[in-house]
């Protein structure tokens, strides 16, 4: 099922069959995703078409620096003096919130709850949201006009993040062709959590974990600030084992690792230049600099 489902979102997705298979990964391990570029790269239909073929409700929350709490979580309403839950958006198993960082920090701090806690508090009361809980966010770069900088505390709760990649002129040409004719095929349902379930039992073995907390400890080490939290570690066996599902394995090997761990670390440095190649960074400072366990 999954190779279809892969095989289905690259006919949609072109040049992005990696991006995919960490997107996928992520879902699967029920992390969230922040998709870090430059407008009009097609990041928001990404998103989209990863919802969708998921089968998943979903929701677009367009995040404005003049927007309220109540814009995304909802608000209390009286009739006959007796109050009704008015619910937001933010209900939903699966939110894109589009332009995170240009949401003002009140509401990126009401945004995080849901994050964190999969509920909302609204006037004093706390609501569970849909199970499962997903957010896709994308985040345009910091130097663009009318961006706030999103907290480290929120920025560690995503668990991945990446940016689309550059198109080849055979893959523009490919959107450019199948524009007004995209691919309208269903697939069969997916039931996501029977595969989160057989992603729960691949193993990930000691020697692997030690290896994880092996990279954690080098990347303290690299010359820029990193968040490095006990999250990020949970996150890298959680999405270790998910890649590995995807690639017909019940075990996570060294290679599974290597893969995911530069999208892991990638949000976490801080002060980065934007004009360096922050993966290409990291598998040099970070993953050829430590010995795989014998």
């Amino acid at each position: 099922m999954t190779k279809k489902l892969i095989l289905h979102l690259n006919k949609n997705i072109v040049g992005n069959e990696d991006k995919i298979q960490l997107a996928l990964a992520s879902i699967l391990a029920g992390g969230s995703i922040l998709l870090e570029d430059h407008p009009g790269t097609g990041k928001t239909t990404f998103a989209k078409l990863i919802a969708e073929n998921l089968n998943l409700d979903f929701k677009r929350i367009q995040f404005t620096s003049d927007m309220l709490p109540s814009d995304i979580n909802g608000f209390t309403k009286y009739i006959n003096n007796q109050p009704h839950l008015q619910k937001g958006p933010v209900f939903s198993n699966m939110i894109l919130a589009d332009e995170l960082n240009r949401g003002n920090p009140k509401c990126q701090s009401a945004f995080m709850e849901s994050m964190e806690e999969k509920s909302v508090t609204i006037d004093g009361t706390t609501h569970k949201l849909p199970h499962p809980f997903f957010v896709i966010a994308t985040q345009n770069p910091s130097d663009q006009v009318g961006t706030y900088p999103l907290p480290e505390s929120q920025l560690d709760r995503f668990m991945i993040s990446f940016s689309m990649n550059p198109l080849s002129s055979k893959h523009e040409k490919d959107i450019l062709t199948n524009q007004s004719n995209p691919s309208t095929k269903k697939l069969d349902k997916v039931h996501l959590e029977e595969l989160m379930k057989k992603v729960s039992l691949v193993q990930c073995k000691d020697l692997v974990i030690d290896y994880i907390q092996s990279l954690k400890r080098q990347a303290g080490e690299i010359k820029f600030d990193v968040i490095l939290s006990t999250r990020t570690l949970l996150f890298a066996v959680q999405i270790s084992k998910a890649y590995a599902f995807l690639q017909n394995k019940d075990y996570v090997t060294f290679d599974e690792v290597q893969k995911i761990f530069p999208y892991i670390l990638r949000h976490r440095i801080k002060n980065f230049d934007s004009h360096v190649d922050i993966i290409n960074y990291i598998q040099k400072e970070v993953i050829e600099k430590v010995a795989l366990p014998r």
